[in-house]
């Protein structure tokens, strides 16, 4: 008995040995693996389902078990965190589900309820992959043919005008897929690069059609956009996504033109009910979309009277009571602003490195990389830019322009104040280096000690997007960095409980665009002020989220800027104090 036990005790070593050989070469194999085989092995484990469930889809050209769409949704919204891990299967997810709903479409004139059914359920599945991996991600792999054009108008019309099913049911019934999906096919389309009039075939059969008209397919786009402008589902972000690709095309200025003069109406109607506040939102929103997307030269000619309907929007009862409608407001104020000024890069912003690889690699580790000091960089004799920098023409309405956005950064709601800083940051970058100091001090100002702690938050907000733009200079540093300090320690009073956890939060992200910003030389008198104060609240701080910003300032400065100076014991602190350590109270030692 005792040597049987003998013999196979060896063979049981041996067996173990080998399966931790094996796990090893699985190791080495994984590193050496492509990426997509990593993600198939590991990240994605029900990829065979779902590809057995397409397969299945694709080869009857329908869905032909109802269950199988709310399988493929369920494994895909695992990964509404992490997009980036389906994103290498979508080509073979989208393409051939688009080719479905493609065929499909050419059939509507003849069964037009019945290929609907088929659409719908084939559309759930391409927005799940929307909502999960962002529709500029998946938009990529739809079919974008000329012919497409109105086969996509055709589809959207027939949705548009089937009723929607009204029913407590918890699972989605398609309508609102289909038409999303269908608008941001249209987004795609619309960019063909011919006049848009030499594809529409119903210009052939109308003959009161003249030249400078609008094209029928343009005007049942533009009306369709129009009403899902007033729905409060995703229909509404997707319709000014598709204007703003529609209406900046150079063949529609007519078309452009007729729509600002809509908004104009929109804008001006004071009824108080909740389809005209979602009718307010949806052209707020697409107003922004175009600003953002069209040429300067086509929005100077539309530019006051869109700003004149902001300011008086803005003073009204609806934007009092919603946050959403002044955060887009506020959005569309900032590229306002931005179309006013010139597209530049201002020579008198902070530079810490060069962008091109072979200078960064051929300057020595001891060679500055920009001026020693920004400050000294601009006090230099003016060049023939900066000169022509200072001497440029400042519209008049940009004044306004910017006290609304100061005034954004006083807002009761962070969403608002972050807007309004992101649009100050913005702003700045195309002025001149005087009017930029004189913004900064405006900023400042929120600072005093009247101020509310939403004044102090948006401040801070502010003052951070400057730094990470280098429009904050160093020789403010003696204006701003104290000022930080007081924002770290933020904390108010307000009866059983206190506010300025936000506050704090906002003054670490300050210090986290100073390491991202600035070269250690300007920095390091800034640190030794800065240093202390983040170790404390990064240690201390009541709030996790403000203990873990602090120690994510900390480590970017010391990674950037102090990681040579430090000794030995500063090493062991930056390893002790990390978001890791420091994400809830256990994590704090004395």
């Amino acid at each position: 008995m005792a040597a049987a036990e003998e013999q196979t005790l060896p063979e049981k070593i041996e067996t173990e040995a080998d399966a931790v050989k094996l796990e090893e070469e699985e190791e080495e194999d994984d590193e050496h693996d492509s990426k997509e085989r990593v993600l198939q092995r590991y990240f994605l484990q029900e990829w065979n389902l779902v590809k057995s469930l397409l397969d299945d889809i694709v080869s009857n050209g329908r869905v032909v078990v109802p269950s199988s769409v709310h399988k493929i949704q369920s494994i895909m919204d695992k990964y509404q965190e992490q997009g980036q891990l389906v994103e290498p299967y979508l080509e073979s997810i989208v393409s051939p589900l688009m080719l479905i709903i493609r065929s499909k479409a050419a059939e509507l004139d003849t069964r037009s309820d019945e290929i609907l059914e088929i659409i719908k359920p084939i559309c759930i599945i391409i927005y799940t992959l929307v909502t999960v991996c962002g529709y500029k991600s998946v938009i990529k792999f739809f079919p974008h043919q000329v012919s497409d054009l109105e086969l996509a108008v055709l589809l959207l019309e027939k949705c548009h005008s089937t009723a929607s099913v009204s029913s407590l049911r918890q699972e989605s019934t398609g309508e609102m897929e289909a038409k999303c999906v269908t608008l941001l096919w249209l987004s795609i389309l619309v960019l063909v690069p011919f006049d848009i009039s030499s594809v529409d075939t119903s210009i052939a059969e109308d003959e009161s059609f003249g030249v400078g008209d609008i094209a029928p397919l343009v005007l049942k786009i533009l009306g369709f956009c129009k009403d899902y402008l007033c729905s409060s589902g995703p229909m509404r972000r997707i319709s000014g996504l598709l204007l703003s690709k529609l209406l900046t095309r150079p063949d529609m200025g007519k078309a452009f033109t007729s729509f600002v003069e809509w908004t104009d109406e929109v804008l001006s109607f004071k009824e108080d009910s909740v389809v005209n506040h979602f009718r307010l939102l949806g052209v707020m929103e697409a107003l922004a979309a175009i600003f953002k997307t069209a040429s300067r030269k086509v929005l100077l000619d539309v530019l006051p009277t869109v700003l004149n309907n902001v300011t008086v929007l803005s003073k009204s009862s609806a934007a009092t009571r919603s946050p959403l409608l002044r955060k887009y407001l506020i959005k569309l104020t900032q590229r306002i602003g931005l179309v006013c000024l010139p597209h530049r890069l201002p020579s008198w912003r902070y530079v810490a490195r060069t962008a091109s690889l072979s200078e960064n690699i051929s300057t020595g580790p001891n060679q500055r990389l920009a001026p020693d000091h920004a400050g000294a960089a601009v006090s230099q004799p003016e060049s023939p830019d900066d000169q022509e920098d200072e001497d440029m023409d400042v519209p008049e309405i940009l004044e306004e322009i910017i006290e609304m956005l100061l005034s954004g950064l006083r807002d009761t709601d962070t969403v608002v104040r972050w807007s309004a800083a992101k649009g100050i940051g913005r702003v700045s970058s195309r002025l001149t280096s005087v009017l930029s100091e004189e913004v900064l001090s405006s900023v400042l100002e929120l600072f005093s000690p009247g101020e509310g702690d939403g004044s102090w938050h948006g401040g801070c907000l502010a003052l951070a997007e400057l730094a990470r733009r280098g429009l904050l200079l160093p020789r403010s540093f003696p204006q701003v960095v104290p000022i930080i300090v007081k924002a770290l320690h933020y904390d108010v009073r307000r009866g059983p409980h206190s506010v300025g956890s936000h506050v704090r939060d906002a003054a670490a992200y300050v210090c986290w665009a100073f390491g991202r910003a600035y070269y250690h030389k300007d920095m390091k008198n800034v640190l030794d002020q800065l240093a202390p104060d983040l170790l404390i609240v990064g240690s201390f701080d009541r709030e996790v989220n403000c203990r873990r910003a602090a120690a994510a300032a900390f480590q970017e400065n010391v990674g950037r800027l102090l990681f040579p100076l430090l000794s030995m014991k500063g090493i062991s602190i930056l390893l002790w104090m990390n978001c890791y350590t420091t994400r809830s109270a256990t994590g704090i030692k004395a």
